[in-house]
């Protein structure tokens, strides 16, 4: 058994600044993704900040010279005019989604980086959309909006909810097939489609040129995957002739399966969508072509399993065959970008407790971790041979960084003023690591982090925190959801462990929690308690509190009824009865997957009922806080459930 610690081997006993809280949380500016220009010289993001008085967020766009490292606002922060989602056209000129008050759809906005003029308006499409993305070379611009099947223009969707605003009096809905909805939306009528249009520069401004295509157009397809899609899930050549894109199964099999294949389309919009993987009845994701023309994506294997390690595969357009480059590589990417030259994938995966980036070679299929520590997310290549990133932390939220490739130098940049400011003024924690022996004697990981006063010789409460998924990690990231600062803040020492089922310390270690949801993970979570109370003097057995949201949530219930060395307990969202969270559920192939099957089978009903925290409620002891959001799954359903 070790104890690491990263950073700061001691933390100072005085306080100079002020401790985190709840309030500090939600005003914190948050930046967004970094872009860059095509140059590599400069780059933007959009950051947002919430103003408690006013209960209202203001968000603005900065611009960040890649060279200088200065930082200065593009546009101005205010309550009735925002921006956000900003990409270069070019060198000069940015555009950007802008948010009027009193206009019902958000439109595209273009602004010269170099005066002061104001930005102009680019779009007026009649409904919403989004999810840009845009080739320079060909100047093509794609999007996506939500259009009936039957009217798959914008301007006739515009027409059709119109009609149905005038005409219909009720809220009923029909439904001849699952899903009827997902997450905290109901499926509707009109699906996500892709469109494309093309742009001309007319006296010195963007236009358009043309009426938006719509590529999907009678094809049943939709991209990307609402709610949870993004334009993550499709990618246009670089000779702007092709669109890579991603669209789940969408037949009555819907609901059972994880499907989603990768298609191929002309921007031309004059034929349908080719698919390349139709073979593979699991989860495809992150399509991203080379400089070259090469197609690459992340290929997941297992039916019905979303936590499935992600293979990243490789597609020849000439001849229609695939590669799984790197293929007994143990780490799941979530991200892929290639080099400048095509030779190299950069990927972007979770690694004990980090997100890091890794270099992959496709001739050699040689692996070299670039990043080592914190997380990383967003990356893209410069011209100057260089990946540009966001990091984020425990101890801040993204700030823009450069790696150099050649030199392996890593730079880090400004954060805004208001973001700089704003850090300036707290005392934030470091955090530590720690590793002990858990269930199936499997090294077990979690992380730590005290008051930033903090006092060896006295002894303090303990918040135990667990977290979701179940297939998911606690890392060295910065969340305005569960943000670990939080607890020191209040005096409390956090602790934060990774149990089996966890993401990040291979696929064995992740896929364990399959039909054991209250086994490995549950007496990993108490060995680890045992750990950190016979380790740290400091921590008060007798003050422990628990805290989980989702499956963390359901762990809470769990441990409600196995044990009594808590004094309170914090459940979010956490399912009580497995059986019932079958029946309430519309992502059928998530507890098929985890249980073995539906519980209408008497051998997998077994496995529900084993693991059910509801037959264990004679046991209950522990006050706890119960707390469900007011949307359609994350408060009635699983509160039912």
């Amino acid at each position: 058994m070790r104890a690491l610690l990263l950073g700061a081997a001691m933390l100072a006993t005085m306080v100079s600044g002020k401790k985190f809280t709840s309030i500090d949380l939600v005003t914190l500016p948050r930046p967004g993704a970094v872009t860059a220009s095509p140059s590599g010289h400069l780059a933007v993001y959009g950051e947002s900040i919430y103003h408690v008085d006013e209960n209202k967020s203001t968000r603005n766009i900065l611009l960040l010279d890649l060279e200088s490292s200065e930082v200065s606002s593009l546009t101005t922060p205010s309550f009735d005019v925002s921006q956000t989602e900003p990409f270069f056209l070019d060198d000069d000129h940015v555009a950007f989604f802008q948010h009027t008050a009193g206009e019902p759809v958000d439109q595209l906005y273009v602004k010269n980086v170099h005066d002061d003029q104001e930005p102009y308006q680019l779009t007026n499409f009649p409904i919403d959309f989004g999810y840009v993305k845009y080739n320079p070379d060909k100047k093509l611009l794609a999007f996506v909006a939500s259009v009936y099947a039957d009217k798959p223009t914008l301007e006739d969707t515009k027409s059709r909810d119109k009609e149905i605003k005038q005409s219909k009096n009720d809220t009923g809905l029909v439904f001849d097939q699952l899903m009827i909805r997902h997450w905290d939306q109901y499926v509707t009528e009109k699906k996500s489609n892709i469109f494309v249009v093309d742009l001309v520069i007319k006296d010195g401004k963007y236009q358009l040129e043309g009426s938006p295509r719509n590529l999907l157009a009678g094809t049943n397809l939709q991209c990307p995957q609402l709610p949870l899609g993004d334009s993550s899930e499709y990618d246009i050549s670089p000779d702007g002739e092709k669109i890579a894109f991603l669209s789940k199964i969408q037949d009555s099999s819907n609901a059972w399966q994880t499907s989603k294949h990768l298609y191929i389309v002309s921007t031309a919009g004059d034929a349908k969508p080719s698919v390349i993987n139709g073979d593979i009845p699991a989860t495809t994701s992150a399509p991203k072509y080379s400089p070259s023309g090469i197609l690459a994506y992340l290929q997941m294997y297992v039916p019905q399993y979303e936590a499935d390690r992600n293979r990243i595969v490789l597609y020849d357009h000439q001849t229609g065959k695939r590669r799984v480059l790197a293929s007994e590589w143990d780490r799941s990417p979530s991200q892929i970008v290639f080099s400048a030259d095509s030779e190299k994938i950069f990927a972007v995966a979770n690694e004990y407790g980090r997100t890091k980036i890794f270099s992959v070679d496709i001739a050699t299929e040689h692996i070299e971790t670039l990043t080592t520590e914190h997380s990383a997310s967003g990356v893209s290549v410069l011209p100057s041979n260089a990946l540009l990133f966001n990091v984020h932390s425990m101890r801040s939220p993204n700030v823009a960084h450069t790696l150099d490739l050649t030199t392996r130098k890593l730079r880090s940049y400004k954060p805004s003023p208001a973001l700089a400011d704003a850090l300036e003024g707290l005392e934030l924690a470091v955090p530590e690591e720690f590793e002990f022996v858990g269930d199936l004697d499997d090294p077990v990981h979690g992380w730590m982090l005290k008051p930033v006063d903090f006092d060896p010789s006295k002894k303090y409460p303990v918040a135990f925190l667990i977290h979701g998924g179940p297939q998911g990690a606690w890392s060295d990231s910065w969340s305005t959801r569960w943000n670990y600062q939080i607890y020191p803040g209040a005096d409390f020492v956090a602790v934060a462990i990774n149990p089996h089922g966890s993401t990040g310390y291979g696929q064995k270690f992740c896929d364990e929690i399959q039909y054991n949801w209250g086994g490995h993970p549950y007496h990993d979570l108490m060995k680890g308690l045992d750990y950190i109370f016979d380790t740290y003097d400091f921590l008060d057995a007798d003050r422990l509190v628990g805290l989980g949201a989702s499956y963390g949530g359901y762990m809470i219930n769990w441990l409600n009824g196995h044990t009594d060395r808590f004094k309170a307990f914090v459940n979010h969202d956490g399912i009580f009865s497995s059986v019932s969270s079958y029946y309430t559920s519309e992502e059928l192939y998530f507890p098929e997957r985890e249980f073995g099957g539906p519980p209408f089978n008497p051998i997998h009903r077994a496995v529900f009922e084993r693991w059910s925290p509801s037959n264990f409620v004679e046991n209950w002891k522990t006050p706890t806080l119960v707390i469900h959001g007011k949307i359609i799954k994350i408060n009635e359903i699983r509160l039912i459930a």
